[in-house]
């Protein structure tokens, strides 16, 4: 096409022009800077809201199955408290699905029931409809339809934590303080294919504080067979150097320390000051010493020997007999040998938390088997999982305690304690509750919601179906989906179905995240507009600088058409290069968002973006919907800008134009 060459022609940078580039430069510059804007935001705003949702729907599910009223008023949930197979309780959900008796009452053992309670409600063979079971088996079939599905019944309760948080000083000496907190509770979602990505992994700091609670060799060893010990280092930075450490026949610059004219005690410092003047070597096990103008002596057996600046030792094996083998080095000479854990501080470790098979030795934080996820037990005490806040306010994997709760008893009504320990954290996200969360094993909230305690939920909230899927956007497929096979089973009126996007704690949150993303994306397109209005000024003032040239083609035959298009490429040109450069300055931004945000947090003094709300990283990708944003907005606007000066150079009279000319 004729007309390409024409454009490459009109848009190279010529001095005689130098209104027309001035102009068209300017023109560039502002597209790339709003186009760059424009996709940063998005980008950062939608990888933000992407982290959210993952971690609100891999706490609370994307979709949940709740019971209705109809249900609660139901004969199916109301008779078990007239039945002894039910134990005269109401059962959970979970309980519900396991029973081998949808209608548990025997009318020849059970009392007589009330005459209040609901006809049952049967199906047409006459049998009881069991709204739990048929649910359940909804699910099972909807399984193979959607990816990564699974669910789960889950309960929620409330009950009063109470920690001991058992600390040791720097001599060693125990210090205890106690925690106290009203909490909501959840039983521990095992089935949730997201729980790995919510969980918090046990840290360094944790595995140096169960070091310092456990007492026995036992207990040691229990804890250190699912741990890998990488480096470590003395506890203390004076620290006792076993004989047995240093390598023969290896001289050593050395403190000398005298008391009575004897020598009290030695320092080898890692860095050698001018202090060390003196040498000291260790032959077989007795060391000698020489020094300055002082002949070279044996010292006596059990002389102690100091070492100072020792900042890592590196592990080899695992640990036997309480000790572990280390090696490192002092004033660059090598150090090896064994050394007891108890004067260890560890510094890097790695944690099993992945088995093919059920360990034999448990490890006491939460791990992954074929069976699925397990939240372990510890001698008698029930292990429970805290949201990171805790953590962050020096709460520590192993602190023990226990859940209070009221409860009636032939006396009246009396406290409760279950005996927990903190057996991990996870990150409930942005949603406050979830802070004030604990997930516990499912018979910790069956124990309080059977006791009638003041901390049960209402019961619409205390027990639900959880479904977990992926992708998200399938929610309201999955919704109509199982709403469908409920109708299908005749239980639709027992279940109330919502997707993530119903839930009142996160409603608000959702809808001001679209306000944000529509508001902003309203403005970049007006901002936009604007900025393509100098692409008109542009193209009229080329217009007009080659009307001798639109004149000559015409006359030699082009259409007009063909004028138009190339003053409208003209203007979509600019438009294009601009977005590439825009989007290239975007990916650019967001590869090094860190340093940005840094910045931005050094000029005002204080951190720039909460990471409690934003996360410890911003989001580093360019989003599909900012690239296609960039991708179809930019070109169209400056097209359309470029389309008033084409169809002004394409109506020009190439008689009259010649003839002026």
């Amino acid at each position: 096409m004729f007309e390409l060459s024409f454009i490459k022609k009109y848009l190279t940078p010529k001095r005689k022009q130098l209104s027309v580039s001035l102009i068209a430069l300017l023109s560039v510059a502002v597209i790339t800077l709003v186009v760059w804007l424009v996709v940063v935001f998005l980008s950062v705003t939608e990888g933000i809201e992407r982290t959210w949702l993952q971690k609100l729907t891999s706490l609370n599910a994307p979709v949940r199955l709740k019971p209705t009223t109809e249900y609660f008023n139901s004969y199916y949930h109301n008779v078990d408290k007239y039945s002894l197979a039910s134990d005269y309780m109401s059962k959970t959900l979970g309980q519900k699905a396991q029973a081998l008796l949808s209608d548990p009452y025997d009318p020849e053992i059970d009392e007589e029931l009330p005459k209040n309670i609901a006809s049952p409600d049967t199906n047409e063979l006459k049998e009881l409809r069991d709204p739990v079971k048929g649910a359940f088996a909804a699910l099972e079939e909807l399984q193979p339809r959607f990816q990564n599905f699974s669910y789960q019944d889950v309960q929620m309760s409330g009950a009063l934590l109470r920690l001991d948080l058992i600390r040791g000083d720097l001599s060693g000496m125990e210090m205890k303080s106690q925690l106290t907190h009203v909490s909501y509770l959840a039983s521990f979602p095992g089935k949730n294919p997201s729980l790995s990505d919510l969980l918090v992994p046990p840290s360094v700091d944790d595995l140096n504080h169960l070091l310092f609670l456990e007492k026995s060799a036992e207990g040691t060893h229990s804890l250190l067979s699912n741990v890998e010990i990488h480096k470590v280092k003395p506890k203390n930075d004076l620290w006792s150097l076993p004989l047995e450490l240093l390598p023969e026949k290896t001289p050593f610059a050395a403190d000398v320390y005298l008391y009575g004219g004897e020598v009290s005690h030695l320092l080898i410092p890692n860095t050698p000051t001018k202090t060390s003047t003196s040498l000291v070597e260790r032959r077989g096990s007795q060391l000698f010493l020489r020094g300055d103008g002082i002949p070279e002596q044996p010292l006596e057996m059990g002389t102690p020997l100091f070492a100072q600046g020792v900042d890592s030792l590196v592990a080899k094996g695992k640990q036997e007999n309480l000790s572990l083998h280390v090696e490192g080095t002092l004033q660059e000479a090598p150090l090896s040998g064994e050394l007891p854990l108890s004067d260890l501080e560890i510094l890097t470790a790695t944690f099993d938390t992945q088995f093919e098979e059920r360990p034999e030795t448990t490890p006491i934080w939460p791990y992954f088997a074929k069976e699925g996820a397990a939240l372990p037990a510890k001698r008698g005490t029930t292990g429970v999982l805290l949201s990171k806040h805790f953590r962050d306010n020096g709460v520590r994997v192993g602190d023990q305690g226990y859940l209070g709760y009221s409860a009636p008893t032939i006396s009246g009504s009396g406290e409760q304690k279950i005996p927990v320990y903190i057996a991990g954290f996870y990150d409930p996200g942005i949603m406050a509750v979830g802070n004030k969360c604990i997930l516990v094993p499912p018979q910790v909230t069956e124990a309080i919601n059977s006791s009638e305690s003041p901390f049960t939920l209402d019961r619409s909230e205390a027990n639900s179906l959880f479904v977990w899927f992926s992708p998200l956007q399938d929610a309201a497929k999955v919704k109509q989906a199982i709403l469908d096979k409920l109708e299908e089973k005749g239980i639709g009126k027992y279940w109330e179905v919502s997707t993530f996007h119903e839930y009142d704690f996160a409603k608000d949150l959702m809808l001001q995240f679209q306000s944000d993303k529509y508001l902003f994306t309203l403005i970049g397109i007006i901002i936009l507009l604007v900025a393509c209005t100098n692409i008109i000024s542009l193209l009229v003032l080329l217009v007009s600088d080659k009307k001798k040239e639109i004149g000559i083609l015409r006359a030699m035959g082009a259409k007009k058409r063909s004028i138009a298009t190339i003053f409208a490429l003209c203007g979509g040109s600019l438009g294009l290069f601009s977005c590439l450069l825009g989007v290239f300055l975007a990916y650019i931004t967001l590869q090094n968002i860190d340093v940005v945000v840094g910045f931005l947090s050094f000029l005002q003094g204080h951190e720039a973006l909460n990471a409690q709300f934003f996360g410890q990283s911003l989001p580093s990708q360019i989003t599909p919907r900012a690239l296609l944003f960039a991708a179809i907005a930019t070109p169209v606007l400056a097209i359309l800008a470029g389309l008033v000066p084409a169809i002004k150079a394409a109506r020009l009279n190439p008689c009259e134009t010649l003839r002026s000319q």
